[in-house]
């Protein structure tokens, strides 16, 4: 009697130590009677909290199995975490009809697919993600020049300051010019209006108002020839024949399409094609010519 329970003792004693290696072997004799309680708990002592197998079949086996008693029980989600951290280890397996039930292994082909489906996406995103650098890297080298008219620091109400980025200074000027010209302009039109070109039709009691009109009309055109004469010396100073500008998007498209157009055949040397050819009475050369 004391021998029998010293035995007894010792192989419940060999069995709480049993391996890692040996669990998994009894999960998959219980897996394939189909007792999947008894499969799941080994499997999951075999696995959380930390895997305790080394062999990379027999951890692909080992979470394979424990997704499909999820997946025989309805948890579709543990089932297809287990999966998936399955094919992290053997991606392009496939699970034995044999050993296998017939839902666990359309959730498993199922989970399969969705990776793959999310790796092809994350290609794209990532393929995309590389083009938009490349895009902003050949942007960023882009160095676009505006042409800049010498003309334009001519012309008056701040054109010139405007050609030269100085907006500020192209409304100043521009609003100067404007007020000037137009008072002078105005009271001319109104003296011709009812004067006459010459005022040789004022009224005797009328001649000191219209000569205040006369003084203030030459003096706001003397003005404005003042700040025009300003303007076009200021226009100068800083004028440059060429202005770098920042490159849009436009600008972008733009220099693509044009990298990647054809060069246009001008010359008449490219646009004319010799080639030989059979004629009734023999052997000739055939000339065509391109527009």
């Amino acid at each position: 009697m004391q021998r029998a329970l010293i035995l007894a003792i010792v192989l419940a004693a060999a069995s709480a130590h049993a391996g890692p290696s040996q669990d998994f072997e009894s999960a998959k004799d219980y897996f394939r009677k189909k007792d999947c309680s008894s499969a799941s708990r080994l499997l999951k002592d075999v696995l959380y909290p930390r895997e305790r197998i080394a062999d990379r079949d027999s951890l692909f086996e080992a979470r394979a199995m424990l997704g499909a008693c999820f997946a025989d029980d309805g948890d579709r989600e543990e089932a297809k975490t287990e999966f998936e951290r399955a094919l992290q280890l053997k991606p392009r397996e496939s699970l034995d009809p044999m050993f296998y039930s017939d839902r666990a292994r359309r959730l498993f082909d199922d989970t399969k697919a969705d990776i793959e489906n999310r790796g092809k996406k994350d290609e794209e995103i990532r393929k995309l993600q590389e083009q938009r650098e490349a895009l902003e890297k050949y942007r960023d080298s882009l160095r676009v020049y505006k042409q800049n008219l010498y003309a334009v620091n001519f012309t008056p109400f701040g054109f010139g300051q405007l050609q030269n980025g100085h907006t500020l200074k192209a409304a100043l000027f521009g609003s100067g010019q404007l007020l000037t010209l137009g008072t002078s302009a105005g009271i001319w039109f109104y003296l011709v209006g009812k004067y006459g070109i010459r005022s040789d039709q004022v009224a005797v009691e009328d001649g000191p108002f219209v000569r205040r009109l006369q003084q203030l009309e030459i003096a706001s055109g003397l003005a404005f020839l003042g700040l025009y004469t300003w303007s076009v010396i200021d226009s100068l100073r800083h004028y440059e024949p060429q202005t770098r500008v920042e490159g849009d998007d436009e600008l972008l498209d733009k220099a693509l399409n044009e990298k990647a157009a054809p060069k246009p055949k001008t010359s008449l040397l490219e646009r004319i094609h010799i080639s030989p050819m059979i004629t009734p009475t023999g052997l000739g050369i055939g000339i065509g010519w391109e527009n």
